[in-house]
């Protein structure tokens, strides 16, 4: 793969690390790997990423971090975030180690090394005085696949993890947008949308992927050149990309448009990692928010939302769950939510 072979490399799993040449050959005309997309929020796609797509995203994060160092990876290689945990080591010509998703055998580290995390993992090893303590000695801790809210952020800033939050997708090999701050030889444009403050991101980069398998038509819908249109919405502040939700993030209830995004938002706020909310049909208002949630009641959950949205915005439902679902790369597997409501409301809720 990397090597030009037009070969699949792969690693097999060890803590060592060990590289292994796998030989089976790249079909569809081009060398590289495929993924498939989490399918937190739509049908898993498969994304072909290029050789060259995933050595310049590779090259770029070196660049910003500022030099080469080991990779440890707690997540599953399938997925772009862990995929490209093993793509960088193999460009910087550095080791990579394997971890346990629940970062348990997180290695120390006394050379220059880097981890690739999601927000729930990061989360739970905050709330762990060992793996806080491990996590220090990384030079940086990359957190994506979801977004981290600015007090989680803080929280683990102030405990001495050098956090850098990242944004990208499978389609742009993973995060080409770092605190906020594109890549190098990364552009990205905010189009404007009616009646939101936020606009659609667009993203330009020599990382954008080759399209999708079977699919020419989706692929010219997302793809043009080098240049991916995303699903999300974002705006500029202080230079700095903010990321604020979903083009298909929007339901309307009682007439108002009501993003649920910002409801997770304020959620997340006030309950980090508890909560998820997500729209149903409702025979009454047309859409409602639902919440599923591993603790908060109906009563408060609405009240904190409301005081900062609006009644629109107002939860009228509370799923309780024992946990929040999560796709192997995770991500809350909305999907699975709504199918868990329907299963306990109805095939018409």
């Amino acid at each position: 793969m990397l090597d030009g072979s037009g070969d699949v490399l792969d690693w097999d799993g060890s803590p060592s690390g060990r590289l292994v040449d796998r030989r089976a050959t790249v079909e569809l005309g081009f060398s590289g790997v495929i993924v498939t997309t989490s399918g937190s929020s739509g049908h898993p796609k498969a994304v072909m990423l290029s050789r060259d797509a995933l050595v310049e995203a590779a090259t770029a994060s070196q660049e910003r971090l500022g030099g080469s160092g080991i990779w440890v990876n707690p997540l599953p290689l399938r997925y772009v975030a862990g995929l490209m945990t093993a793509v960088r080591a193999i460009v910087a010509g550095r080791g990579y180690v394997d971890a346990d998703p629940h970062l348990s055998d997180l290695p120390g580290v006394d050379q220059r090394a880097y981890v690739s995390v999601v927000p729930a993992q990061l989360h739970a090893g905050l709330a762990d005085r060992e793996i806080t303590a491990k996590l220090r000695q990384y030079a940086a801790v990359l957190v994506g696949g979801a977004a981290l809210s600015a007090e989680e952020c803080d929280r683990a800033r102030d405990a001495g993890v050098a956090v850098v939050t990242t944004y990208g997708m499978s389609e742009t090999c993973g995060g080409v947008v770092y605190d906020g701050v594109p890549l190098n030889r990364v552009t990205v444009d905010v189009a404007p949308a009616p009646d939101r403050q936020a606009g659609r991101i667009s993203i330009t980069t020599a990382t954008a992927f080759s399209g999708y398998v079977g699919d020419p038509q989706l692929t010219g819908e997302v793809l043009a050149g080098r240049t991916v249109l995303t699903q999300d919405l974002g705006t500029w502040a202080d230079g700095r990309l903010v990321v604020t939700g979903r083009v298909d993030d929007v339901i309307q209830s009682g007439g108002v448009n009501v993003d649920l995004s910002e409801v997770q938002s304020v959620l997340d706020r006030a309950y980090p990692q508890a909560t998820a909310c997500f729209g149903v049909p409702d025979p009454v208002w047309g859409s409602t928010v639902v919440v599923a949630s591993t603790g908060p009641g109906l009563d408060e959950l609405a009240e904190v939302v409301v005081d900062q949205l609006g009644s629109p915005a107002k939860p009228r439902a509370v799923m309780t769950v024992a946990a929040l679902p999560r796709t192997a790369s995770g991500k809350i597997d909305r999907i699975g939510l709504v199918d868990q409501w329907r299963e306990r409301h109805g095939e018409s809720a």
